[in-house]
């Protein structure tokens, strides 16, 4: 595995969205499963499968993981506690900039606070939108699609293995 950096979009790519936007689930929110959170409104947010074992696979081999995700951070950032995936997190950028910013802000910080260098074809980005996945590709990183370069989080591991 030639990767340093992996990023991944959140809403319809790490996980299912009631409300289309991640940022729309807000606290006070309950476990109905471990991988399904929902709110007093009726508003869910449910992992993919899979998930959580990539995390952990990765970590394992020692890569960085990130987040680029056009969403309120505050409530985001609830959600991703709540399912215990923020300690696998570096740097994650959400807001409502571009895609590959974003990922040059989190290589960024990474150089700084691990003194390394990560080049864009040492990156990994997994989105659901070809708007997105586009000029990531051409900045120079693997940029691929979920559901459709990319179908599951099983079959992404077992392309990294």
């Amino acid at each position: 595995m030639n990767y340093k950096l992996f990023v991944f979009d959140l809403d319809e790519t790490i996980w299912t969205v009631s409300e289309g936007l991640c940022s729309l689930v807000r606290p006070p929110f309950r476990l109905s499963t471990p991988d399904r959170l929902e709110n007093d409104k009726g508003y869910w947010v449910e992992l993919k499968p899979g998930v959580r074992q990539l995390f952990k696979f990765l970590r394992s081999k020692k890569r960085y993981i990130s987040i680029a995700s056009r969403n309120d951070s505050g409530p985001t950032m609830d959600l991703l506690d709540a399912f215990g995936l923020s300690e696998y997190l570096d740097f994650p950028q959400l807001g409502w900039r571009p895609k590959d910013e974003s990922i040059q802000r989190i290589i960024k910080e990474l150089s700084k606070r691990d003194k390394i260098s990560i080049k864009p074809e040492e990156v990994f980005f997994l989105d659901d939108w070809p708007e997105n996945v586009v000029p990531v590709k051409l900045w120079g990183a693997t940029s691929l699609l979920f559901g459709q370069d990319v179908q599951s989080y099983e079959e992404l591991m077992e392309m990294l293995k």
